[in-house]
């Protein structure tokens, strides 16, 4: 990403160095305390935007090549321990199918908020090592080879992760239940290639 293009500024490059007029003319005219009171406004209104800024551009996918693996990417959010869903995903990773390429199955981190707060992060790793060998293991009885990885806790920054490594054609997002957090409305909405949810 370019400098100029951050989400932040939009492109502006010279936004930030104009944020300092207002600290500069309040010192100027209002003394110590008066440019105090403005440059912490100010400082307060860049934290605000910075906070609310949200990079919602597509998701920039890795471009096959030589050293590039590519195909199917799975995203798990629930174990895959059910035959029928893995002859599903048999049939969407068909070694015949030119855009199958080599799947790879992704496991978010999946952290509770008493968890984020105490910074409790392995219990919630480690359930995402077991949704993903139990996965494996799942897929290799139903003749599936695939390798798989534990990603972030945000499922659109795991699969925005990966993907600037792994030339997707198509993701696959395995979901029984109900997306609690839209997160798989947003990741369909940034990605440029088709997505499919298997309950």
């Amino acid at each position: 990403m370019n400098r100029d293009d951050g989400p932040l500024f939009g492109g502006r490059a010279w936004l930030p160095a104009l944020l300092i007029v207002p600290m500069f003319l309040g010192f100027a005219f209002l003394g110590v305390q008066g440019g105090t009171v403005i440059g912490t406004l100010t400082l307060a209104a860049v934290v605000v935007w910075a906070i609310r800024a949200n990079p919602e551009g597509p998701i920039e996918i890795a471009a096959p090549g030589e050293g590039v693996r590519g195909g199917v990417l799975v995203v798990l959010l629930a174990p895959i321990d059910d035959p029928p869903v893995a002859g599903v995903l048999a049939a969407i990773t068909d070694p015949s199918r030119r855009e199958a390429g080599e799947p790879l199955l992704l496991a978010p981190t999946r952290i509770g908020r008493l968890d984020r707060f105490f910074g409790d992060i392995e219990a919630a790793r480690f359930e995402s090592q077991r949704v993903l060998a139990v996965s494996v293991a799942t897929l290799a009885a139903a003749g599936i080879e695939v390798e798989g990885r534990v990603g972030d806790d945000d499922v659109v920054l795991a699969a925005e992760d990966t993907l600037r490594t792994y030339a997707a054609t198509e993701v696959v997002v395995f979901a029984p239940g109900e997306d609690d957090d839209g997160a798989i409305a947003k990741l369909e909405r940034r990605l440029g290639i088709p997505l499919r949810r298997i309950d």
